[in-house]
């Protein structure tokens, strides 16, 4: 009936004792990567259109909830195939509630929709067919494929929209959601912690504040979920909070001021009274960089141009203000701060060197020479742009002249085409980015840098070095930079290059 391998099976092969995936990036069967190589992460699209999208489609909807009625009714080869036609779609999420109240409306029997959405998960070779059949056993009573959930759902692909069906399927789910939510940490993690978010179970709301809100997409997501779901408050006015939950409540309250794509900290209404208590620790406790950040954090929120007497309204006084100033202050500028930074920056760590290096820099601390180190270990690392920051005269030219040493410019200037530039064959690329995102600010310096991104086959090299020669006077231009700027004006391959090209050297784009 279906072609190719049944997701559901090939799951299943492929998780250990715990259930957890043997390679959390795990490609499924049917995975597709569009024309440019890029590749979704597991999830990804699904949480990124849940939560910043919203439009249904009312004639998928229609077409699908019609073919699950007549295959729930009767079974027949023929309708099964038209439902699975008529599922083997992308954008799941755009149809498949609306879809699913048109067959309740429809008065379908309940457990003959079950199978149908058994079959659909279980044999089911196309992602967006096992969602549906996930979604149709969630809302007709799950008890019975529970095991099939925890299988489909241990990959990221799926945990949406197995969290919802175990949301939906079972009177008492919160075990469930909590065990799935510790087998994930992308997408899935998030979409379970939030359907956690009202969770009265103790063990529940501690794992969410100690660990549960850390994802890797980000912790914005889910910092105001552990925050008040996880009683943050309450647990920073314990007398001596263990280290493991300053820890924590430091990396919460840092997403919470970050912000972004979910409630932050002026939504937290016992915001001042958490930081209060976090700093009122951090007074004699702050010992990691993690604290040092954090801390900072809430600094940079205090000096924020806002809506302070909206906030007011919140604990945000203006005296209260200056005390947590003062306060962050006084930690901040403690000497003990560059011993651990010191120490951080020999790491090889990616993620410990970056808080030393971004702590260095708040601290007014040149680390220029550690990055011009990482950049002779690796030519095709990120330490370009590093060191490219902490540049003067001299600098910049020291690093132009390395980056015409250390970067492979003859193979860069293959020719212009319509290349994104991602991946690892594009490193070279990527690592010349930013020197001539840097050049802009140095007229005259890396001519032969310049020459090679407008060759490029990468579009941003090319509107990189554009970009410096509109910043540079015309007479420091290198001498082969007009001819091919006014080549691409012509006959570049990205339209808007060209029209940039044009407008550089005064050119009408052809």
């Amino acid at each position: 009936m279906t072609e190719g391998e049944s997701i559901y099976e090939f799951l299943r092969d492929h998780l250990d004792e715990a259930g957890r995936l043997s390679d959390p990036d795990l490609r499924l069967p049917d995975e597709k990567t569009d024309t440019s190589g890029l590749r979704w992460a597991p999830g990804a699209m699904d949480g990124v259109l849940g939560h910043h999208a919203g439009s249904a489609d009312s004639d998928q909807a229609q077409a699908v909830a019609d073919a699950i009625v007549k295959a729930s009714r009767r079974p027949t080869k023929r309708r099964l195939r038209d439902l699975y036609r008529a599922v083997d779609t992308d954008g799941v999420l755009e149809y498949v509630d609306a879809a699913i109240e048109l067959v309740a409306q429809a008065g379908a029997d309940p457990t003959r929709v079950h199978d149908v959405g058994r079959w659909l998960a279980t044999t089911g070779s196309n992602r967006s067919a096992v969602k549906v059949g996930i979604a149709l056993i969630g809302v007709s009573g799950l008890d019975r494929d529970v095991d099939v959930v925890r299988v489909l759902g241990a990959h990221e692909e799926f945990t949406l929209f197995a969290a919802v069906a175990l949301k939906n399927g079972l009177d008492d789910p919160d075990s469930e959601l909590w065990a799935l939510a510790a087998a994930v940490d992308g997408w899935g993690r998030i979409h379970c912690v939030e359907q956690l978010r009202d969770t009265d179970d103790p063990a529940i709301r501690s794992w969410i504040l100690r660990e549960g809100f850390r994802n890797s997409v980000m912790y914005e997501y889910l910092a105001h979920i552990a925050a008040t779901t996880g009683d943050l408050l309450s647990a920073l006015r314990a007398e001596a909070p263990d280290r493991e939950l300053l820890t924590a409540a430091g990396e919460i309250i840092e997403a919470l001021v970050q912000g972004g794509p979910a409630p932050d900290l002026e939504d937290y209404t016992e915001g001042a009274d958490a930081v209060e208590a976090y700093l009122s620790h951090m007074a004699t406790r702050a010992e990691t960089l993690g604290d040092f950040h954090a801390v900072d954090a809430i600094r940079s929120f205090l000096d924020r141009d806002g809506s302070w007497d909206e906030l007011s309204q919140q604990g945000w006084t203006a005296t209260r203000r200056a005390a947590f100033e003062d306060l962050c202050a006084q930690i901040l500028d403690r000497d003990v701060w560059n011993d651990l930074i010191a120490v951080a920056l020999l790491s090889d760590n990616g993620g410990e060197f970056w808080r030393a290096d971004q702590a260095a820099r708040r601290r007014g601390i040149d680390t220029y020479d550690i990055h011009l180190r990482r950049v002779r270990e690796d030519p095709l690392g990120h330490g370009w742009f590093a060191a490219w920051q902490q540049a003067d005269a001299v600098r910049a030219q020291e690093l132009a002249t390395l980056a015409c040493a250390l970067l492979p410019l003859d193979q860069i200037a293959s020719g212009p085409a319509d290349e994104l530039g991602l991946g690892q064959e594009w490193r070279a690329n990527s690592a010349l980015d930013w020197s001539l995102q840097a050049l802009r600010d140095h007229p005259g310096v890396g001519a032969e840098l310049i020459v090679a991104g407008l060759q490029s086959p990468v579009t941003r090299n090319r509107n990189m070095a554009l970009q410096a020669l509109k910043g540079w006077p015309a007479d420091l231009w290198p001498d082969r930079a007009r001819d091919l700027a006014t080549a691409l004006a012509d006959h570049d391959p990205n339209p808007q290059t060209r029209e940039l090209a044009g407008e550089v050297c005064g050119v009408r784009p052809g």
